[in-house]
């Protein structure tokens, strides 16, 4: 029943409160060596989105990245997290070394090959830590070993705490804290280390200002990373069109729609043709035209006419449709019209 259970909730068991809190409690965000650093933090499990926005608060600042499978837990991460993918997270696009921390509380279970999922998330998820980085491991204790020396070779100063109780009862979970190394290191002594911590009992989380904070999370250089889905999703191609597309080109923009109020001079003087269509498009419907003292309202109009034309037998009569366009102008000071313009038979442009 709770392997069922736990397929019905797509593996999530949300990270308690109380555990975010304590873990927090070891962790403080390094000091900024310009303006322009921010730590990003990324959970590939992110569930709502409440277990990293509640670290992110605790440590005092912090991009948000988020990747959910279920996709009403992620509509509630869109809202929660800075940034949020809706799928798997071995379906995505993220930066190289491109985060500060990585949250991570994977699904407990396998995949269809047979290999734990706890692992495949480990490996996959590791690249995405810039060297320096913080990762933070919630698995169930027994777990810690089939990664002992992944976690070995590629962390450094790691230490590992049980949940207190009672929280420790339901899946007995821990937590490994370990600082990412600059590259791959053969580290015996750490790999029989994570070994013990997986067998042999375990201190718990100590209590929050019980002991200082003896982790940093890395600042990186502020500025956009990849983050994105490996299939095509229309609302984020969108999003990344008005961000940094063609049409956010302010050259290109101020081509095609220049500002309202500047005025555009014609290449070619207008022929009644072009004012035609400027009627017929209503350029002219109801425009202000003003120098100086003078002020008048311009209105444009095109109408169908029909008139008799010569016909090669008289005895039949043909008619033909004709566009008569007329311009009429309020004088806004005097209050007369004026019909300034109209068309004739010879310059009428026929439909």
């Amino acid at each position: 029943m709770a392997r069922l259970e736990g397929i019905a909730k797509a593996e999530y068991y949300p990270t308690p409160p109380s555990v975010i809190e304590r873990v927090a409690a070891l962790v403080r965000l390094a000091q900024p060596s310009s303006h322009r650093s921010v730590a990003r933090l990324l959970d590939p499990c992110s569930g709502p989105g409440s277990a990293l926005r509640q670290f992110r608060d605790a440590i005092g600042g912090g991009e948000t990245y988020g990747i959910e499978i279920e996709q009403h837990r992620a509509e509630e991460a869109r809202v929660t997290l800075d940034h949020l993918l809706s799928g798997s997270a071995f379906a995505v696009r993220l930066g190289h070394e491109a985060f500060s921390c990585l949250w991570l509380n994977p699904p407990y279970d396998q995949d269809e090959g047979g290999k734990r999922l706890e692992h495949s998330f480990l490996t996959t998820m590791t690249r995405t830590l810039a060297p320096g980085g913080l990762l933070v491991y919630i698995v169930t204790q027994a777990r810690l070993a089939a990664s002992a020396r992944y976690l070995a070779a590629h962390f450094a100063r790691m230490q590992c705490y049980r949940f207190h109780d009672p929280e420790y009862g339901a899946f007995k979970q821990c937590v490994l804290l370990g600082i990412k190394r600059e590259g791959p290191a053969i580290a015996a002594g750490a790999k029989v280390q994570v070994e013990a911590w997986a067998a042999e009992p375990l201190a718990e989380l100590p209590e929050p200002g019980s002991v200082p904070a003896a982790f940093d999370v890395l600042l990186l250089a502020a500025g956009p990373v990849t983050f994105a889905s490996q299939f095509f999703e229309p609302e984020t191609a969108a999003a990344e069109a008005r961000e940094r597309g063609l049409w956010a080109n302010p050259v290109l923009v101020e081509r095609f729609w220049p500002a309202e109020d500047r005025s555009v001079r014609p290449l070619m003087p207008l022929r009644r043709g072009h004012l035609a269509v400027l009627i017929a498009a209503g350029f002219l419907n109801n425009i202000l035209l003003e120098d100086g003292s003078w002020r008048v309202l311009v209105k444009g109009r095109v109408t169908k006419v029909s008139r008799p034309v010569e016909s090669a037998d008289p005895d039949v009569e043909v008619e033909r449709e004709f566009l008569r366009t007329s311009v009429v102008m309020l004088d806004l000071a005097t209050g007369c019209f004026d019909d300034i313009a109209h068309g004739g038979p010879s310059s009428e442009d026929v439909s």
